[in-house]
């Protein structure tokens, strides 16, 4: 473009430019981060489009659409819901929001809300490890997943994990010790079956106490406990959640979990 006087008007520098084409490339990536892994799940799972039609409302019910089928479970599975109106930003998602789940145990994930959405191992899109532990791929509205196996976790492993298409959605899992009176392997079964043929439950008693999961309120007790070598200890849990007693001073602990109990 040139003035009156033919003399050149510039419009941007170099230096924008380059900027600009900077940003376009990385949302360009960031989207094909997202969309090459679930092309296959978008073309069997077009947009919602909007109709008229005389069955109850979503609003009224409070539930799935009426044209939509909630997937049985599997049964012995556990089941986590992803609520309605997850989608919105700020809203309540996965519930439950930490997930106890004993060793060895399958997952399905059932879609309450209105739109699709995914449960996917790992923090965001960007990291490393995302998907590697499960990835339910796309689950579409009134739908439930594919029963999901973790891959390569143990007792007391914390398992964080994100929706790949609503990304603010986020929960975590942990890993209980196996259900039943069987152990995660079959050295631990070994050492529990030794446990209680020698009279295990003659041991020292814990007790998880009422509303031990507030931060700050007591929760073990006693809060220091005496074991002489070869006693078991019995763990009663007196509050109103799952929790789990694991030796270690966190999950990151090389030794957690490495010393063995018996629960009841």
């Amino acid at each position: 473009m040139t003035t009156h006087d033919e003399s050149a008007i510039p419009r941007t520098t170099g230096k924008r430019m380059w900027q600009g084409m900077a940003v376009l490339v990385g949302v360009m990536a960031v989207g094909a981060a997202i969309a090459i892994p679930n092309w296959h799940n978008f073309a069997k799972n077009p947009p919602p489009v909007s109709a008229i039609g005389t069955g109850t409302s979503t609003a009224s019910t409070g539930g799935t659409p009426a044209s939509a089928s909630v997937t049985a479970p599997l049964p012995g599975a556990t089941s986590i819901s992803i609520l309605a109106g997850a989608s919105v930003q700020g809203n309540p998602n996965f519930d439950p929001n930490n997930a106890q789940v004993p060793l060895g145990n399958k997952i399905v994930w059932v879609n309450k809300d209105s739109v699709p959405h995914t449960a996917t191992s790992g923090l965001s899109a960007s990291d490393p490890a995302s998907g590697k532990i499960f990835d339910t791929k796309i689950i579409s509205n009134g739908q439930s997943s594919p029963p999901q196996q973790l891959k390569g976790v143990k007792v007391g492993d914390i398992i964080p994990y994100y929706c790949q298409i609503h990304p603010y959605m986020t929960a975590k899992i942990t890993v209980t010790a196996a259900s039943g009176s069987s152990s995660s392997n079959s050295s631990n079964s070994s050492s529990t079956a030794g446990a209680t043929a020698s009279g295990a439950g003659a041991g020292p008693a814990l007790g998880i106490l009422q509303g031990a999961s507030t931060q700050g309120n007591p929760a073990y007790d006693p809060s220091t406990l005496t074991v002489k070598k070869g006693e078991s200890i019995q763990v009663t849990n007196k509050d109103s959640v799952p929790h789990t007693v694991t030796n270690g001073k966190d999950a990151s602990d090389p030794t957690s979990g490495t010393v063995q109990y018996i629960r009841t």
